[in-house]
């Protein structure tokens, strides 16, 4: 039996959390929001990040009522039954694809710092390290996260002090309208394209097994880790839209921002801290927490067995070095992923509807639990977050896929139905296991299953 002393604690997996959530997306997408909605930018940060939050609140809540392997997949497959967990550890596949681009990112930046080093090759470099430390086991994995995502903080606290000092005499008349670009819609459009960059978080529920006292902490990691982004988000990208005229760092990058701000040397070390290591801690801990519902699937027969054998550091080494290869044979070879990433949103958004159609279930599936859940409200009021956290999804998801162009939105629409039927098939033909789903209810961290 693992001893608790080696188990995750409160501060690793806030650590984990925040590195997963905090990724490029605040770099290269505060500029794109703050073309629709100009210096009010800020504002639709801070409603992306409640409107994630409440899409991230039936897990959560799941989260707090038992401790289980396998990720999001276990909480389909309990809820739902075993077909359900299965469509969505399929069309969860596609999300292995995102460690490729983070790779990328993090080469390009490595080698704005040292142009002596070709991009892709600081890419692979980077990954490779990450992957070796993620086969030395979580632990190892944590120690290296900690200071990362640390050193990430800091940086981005500083891009919002320093430019608190320079912002201009209209950073706060949030009642001109022309502190709202495009208006209403302007704010709704910004709040829909940053909201996908504001529940990564939720991926710590992959370590529900690996972490101290898990029905405590893996929820309290979510809701501290939400509130870290929303003061991180709201003061960095308030900064980025009232330090320089709107019209200057519409669509720009934050580093546009960044290089008035940190002279010389300084701007440096802002790139390493900020976009660096904001992808960085997203790839490092990407491995564990983007491989859980394949790993909870695996056992139930969805994907072949073969694939989930671990070393001895308990590191599923065959499917890290699947996705390990999916991200550095597109370096080698010169083939950029951005267009691929494109495909998978309609599966995305489908895994995340998956589970809220599943979480109406808990009260009734986990009467038990959900009673003594530290968590626990009147089923009435559950029941209006979990309609509330679905509506604005589905919304989402339409408002997402009217931005598709006719040829994205058809390969998406197949890739999900793909992966779907191939779930139904697999089921109907018997070849699933009923292998119980790795959970356990105890109050304790025992290794019960």
């Amino acid at each position: 039996m693992e001893k608790k002393s080696n188990k995750l604690n409160l501060f690793t997996l806030v650590c984990i959390a925040v590195g997963n959530v905090v990724g490029a997306g605040i770099i290269t997408t505060t500029g794109l929001a703050i073309a629709q909605t100009g210096r009010s930018v800020w504002i639709s940060y801070g409603l992306a990040v409640l409107c994630g939050f409440l899409w991230l609140y039936p897990v959560i809540v799941f989260s707090s009522c038992a401790r289980y392997r396998g990720g999001a997949y276990a909480q389909a497959s309990v809820l739902m039954g075993r077909l359900a967990g299965g469509i969505y550890s399929l069309m969860w596949l596609p999300m292995f694809l995102m460690m490729g681009m983070m790779a990328s990112g993090l080469g390009l930046y490595i080698h704005s710092v040292v142009p002596s080093i070709p991009a892709a090759a600081a890419g692979i470099a980077a990954i490779t390290l990450f992957y070796t430390f993620n086969l030395l086991g979580v632990g190892s994995m944590s120690k290296l996260q900690n200071p990362m995502t640390v050193f990430l903080l800091l940086c981005l606290l500083a891009f919002a002090f320093v430019g608190f000092g320079k912002v201009d005499s209209e950073a706060l008349a949030v009642t001109s309208p022309s502190y709202y670009l495009n208006g209403g819609i302007g704010l709704i459009d910004g709040i829909m394209l940053l909201v996908y960059s504001t529940s990564g978080h939720s991926l710590v529920t992959a370590m529900s097994w690996d972490a101290k006292d898990p029905k405590k902490n893996i929820p309290k990691a979510i809701i501290i880790s939400t509130g870290v982004i929303l003061v991180l988000y709201c003061t960095v990208s308030f900064v980025a839209g009232n330090v320089l005229p709107v019209e200057q760092v519409a669509g720009q990058p934050l580093t546009y921002v960044a290089k008035v701000l940190f002279p010389g040397p300084l701007f440096i070390v802002f790139i390493i801290g900020g976009p660096i290591m904001a992808l960085a801690t997203s790839t490092n801990a990407g491995f564990a927490t983007l491989c859980a519902p394949a790993m909870g699937a695996i056992k139930n027969g969805w994907l072949p067995a073969g694939i989930a054998r671990t070393n001895k550091n308990g590191a599923p080494w065959i499917l890290y070095t699947i996705m390990y290869l999916i991200s550095v044979l597109p370096l080698m070879c010169g083939v950029s992923l951005s267009a691929l990433t494109a495909y998978n949103v309609m599966t995305q958004r489908a895994c995340s509807i998956i589970l809220l159609i599943s979480a109406f279930r808990l009260p009734t599936v986990l009467k038990e639990q959900w009673e003594k859940s530290w968590m626990h409200m009147p089923n009435a009021v559950y029941y209006g977050i979990c309609t509330l956290s679905l509506v604005t999804n589905v919304i989402a998801l339409i408002l997402n896929v009217r931005t598709l162009n006719v040829s994205a939105f058809v390969l998406n629409l197949t890739v999900a139905g793909i992966l779907a039927l191939v779930a139904v098939i697999r089921f109907k033909q018997g070849k699933i296991a009923n292998t119980k789903i790795t959970i356990s209810y105890a109050d304790d961290d025992s290794d019960e299953e």
